[in-house]
C-alpha cells in the first residue's frame, strides 16, 4: 500500500471519545434547560392561579358588598341577620340575600296590590366542599345562586385550601361599623406528585418549595346593613320591601 494512502475511517477508541466529550457538553446543557422549563411552567401556574383567586375574590366581593336581609316589622335587626354560616374551615358554607346587578330592572322590581313594590333578591351561596378527582386534595368552592324561580350553580375553583368569611363589628370613635373579613387560599403545583400527602383547611402563612399559593385577603362594607343600620326606627315601607326567590 501505498504510503500517502490513508484509511478514511474512525477507530472504535475515537468515537468512543467523541461521544463521551458530547455527553460531557450536552449534561449541564439538559440541566440547565429542564431547570429554565420547569422555572417557565411554575412562572406561568402562578399567574394562572392568581388570576383564579382573582375572579373568585371579585365575585364574592360584588356579592357581599350587595348583601341585604328582610327588616322586621318590630326595627330589631342585627347584622346575624345577614348572613347564615354553618360549619367551619375546610367544610363550611354561607348563605345570604343579595341585590342582583346582573339582572334587568324590570325583573327585579315588582308592583303588588296595594300599590306596594317589591325588589326581587337572589339567595347567594357559598359552599366548601370535596372535589371529585381522587388525584387533587384540595376542595372546591361553589356558588348557587337562586333567583327567579332558577338556580344557578357554578365552580369557582378547584384549587381551595382555605376560605372563610367572618362577619365582624368594629367601634372606631365609639361607632358601630360592621364589615365580612374574607379570606382565600388557592394552592397548585407543577407536578401532582408534589400534592401527595397534602391536606386542605389549614391556612399557610408562608410559601413551600414546589407550591404555588395565592392568598387574598379582602375587608367588604356591606351597603344596605349600613344604611338601615343608620337610621333610627326604621319601618318596612315600599322601597325597602324585598321579594324573596321562589322555589325552583
Amino acid at each position: 500500500m501505498n504510503s500517502n494512502q490513508r484509511r478514511q475511517a474512525f477507530t472504535l477508541v475515537e468515537i468512543m471519545i467523541v461521544l463521551i466529550c458530547t455527553a460531557l457538553l450536552m449534561g449541564p446543557i439538559f440541566l440547565v434547560l429542564r431547570s429554565s422549563t420547569k422555572t417557565s411552567l411554575k412562572g406561568m401556574l402562578r399567574i394562572d392561579t392568581t388570576l383564579e383567586a382573582r375572579r373568585v375574590i371579585k365575585q364574592i366581593y360584588a356579592d357581599l358588598k350587595m348583601a341585604c336581609f328582610e327588616l322586621p316589622y318590630s326595627s330589631n335587626y342585627n347584622f346575624s341577620d345577614v348572613m347564615q354560616v354553618s360549619g367551619s374551615p375546610p367544610h363550611n358554607s354561607y348563605k345570604f340575600y343579595s341585590f342582583p346587578v346582573h339582572q334587568k330592572m324590570s325583573d327585579i322590581f315588582t308592583s303588588q296590590t296595594g300599590g306596594v313594590n317589591f325588589r326581587r333578591v337572589s339567595e347567594i351561596t357559598y359552599r366548601v366542599e370535596a372535589g371529585k378527582n381522587p388525584d387533587n386534595p384540595f376542595l372546591r368552592l361553589i356558588r348557587t345562586e337562586s333567583f327567579g324561580g332558577k338556580v344557578n350553580t357554578r365552580i369557582l375553583t378547584e384549587r381551595i385550601n382555605f376560605f372563610e368569611i367572618k362577619p365582624i363589628m368594629l367601634q372606631p370613635y365609639g361607632k358601630n361599623q360592621f364589615y365580612f373579613l374574607v379570606t382565600l387560599q388557592l394552592i397548585d403545583a407543577v407536578h401532582a406528585s408534589e400534592m401527595k400527602g397534602r391536606t386542605a383547611g389549614t391556612r399557610l402563612d408562608e410559601l413551600q418549595k414546589d407550591v404555588i399559593l395565592a392568598d387574598f385577603f379582602d375587608v367588604v362594607y356591606p351597603e344596605f346593613f349600613h344604611s338601615v343600620w343608620n337610621q333610627t326606627r326604621v319601618i318596612p315601607n315600599w322601597h325597602s320591601q324585598l321579594k324573596l326567590p321562589e322555589a325552583p
